[in-house]
């Protein structure tokens, strides 16, 4: 009897063992995450979009939003609901997990989608986390941007996608495009890092003859980030879109943050929901002027 209880007790602790060295292994995962080989990965997600160009004039709705890496439990509801008319869907902390494929296949039916890995939350390659692009209309063009400066915990870049979408012709060059820079900014760093991160952005806005659309959660939590990222922004001609109040704000400082050139805003809403994201998701429309196609 007295074996028997001692051989229970000894798998007990076996098992709690066990469990203490997963918790561990996975918590060490998260302060150290994999990241790819080449230092980019690019994941094509779908490849359905018939559309070969966006029409100018024409409303398109756009939505916004860091996802939380998709860990909370109204996550696809939100994204499902929320984006299932959307012209362009523009994705932070996007998590293509195993167990979201499928899902996510689904939401972006009849979509070209792809996104640009910073790391993956799961050993093995599994699960990639970055910025993730949705558009109804082909992309004539795609670039990424790579973090020069990486966090100091985690030593992960941030990604940012810029896409560039034909306007009325889908021989319209890509200079007379539509671009669309979907990004994340550097976080638990200084400044500088941030202003090297803006200055990439800068770079390849600089020169764009048509409109552009800048959008993401730029991790301005304190005043001086808001400054590098207003100085950069009026650098290259864009406007700052506001929304009503319920954007995520550290400090008083909005994170999320859309900035346009070359069209009008309208119709501006901010969908919070805890249940889904710490961060409330945007949309809006952009119309394409006329006056922004030839630049």
């Amino acid at each position: 009897m007295k074996h028997e209880s001692a051989q229970h007790g000894g798998d007990y602790f076996a098992q709690v063992r066990a469990a203490v060295q997963q918790r561990v292994s996975e918590l060490a995962y998260r302060l150290r995450p994999q990241q790819p080989a080449e230092g980019l990965e690019y994941i094509p997600i779908a490849s359905e979009a018939q559309r070969a160009f966006f029409s100018s004039g024409t409303p398109l709705e756009i939505a916004v939003w860091n996802t939380y890496k998709g860990r909370r439990e109204r996550y696809y509801d939100v994204l499902s609901q929320q984006t299932a008319d959307a012209d362009l869907i523009l994705l932070q902390e996007f998590r293509h997990d195993p167990v979201l494929e499928a899902s996510h296949c689904q939401i972006f039916a009849s979509r070209d989608a792809g996104m640009a890995v910073s790391f993956y939350t799961r050993p093995n390659q599994e699960a990639p986390t970055g910025v993730c692009t949705v558009s109804t209309v082909r992309s004539s063009k795609t670039l990424f941007l790579l973090s020069r400066y990486h966090e100091p915990v985690t030593r992960t870049p941030k990604m940012a996608i810029c896409t560039y979408y034909p306007i009325d012709d889908p021989d319209c060059q890509p200079k007379a495009a539509l671009l669309v820079l979907n990004s994340h900014g550097i976080n638990f760093r200084l400044r500088r890092p941030f202003l090297d991160q803006m200055l990439q952005f800068e770079a390849q806005l600089r020169h764009h003859a048509g409109p552009i659309i800048l959008v993401g959660d730029f991790n301005t939590w304190e005043q001086g980030r808001v400054r590098i990222l207003e100085a950069v922004a009026r650098s290259i001609g864009l406007t700052h879109v506001p929304f009503p109040r319920g954007i995520k704000t550290v400090r008083g400082h909005e994170l999320d943050r859309v900035y346009v050139r070359g069209g009008a805003v309208m119709q501006q809403r901010v969908i919070t929901n805890s249940a889904a994201s710490d961060h409330s998701l945007l949309s809006f429309k952009f119309v394409i002027t006329e006056s922004a196609k030839g630049r």
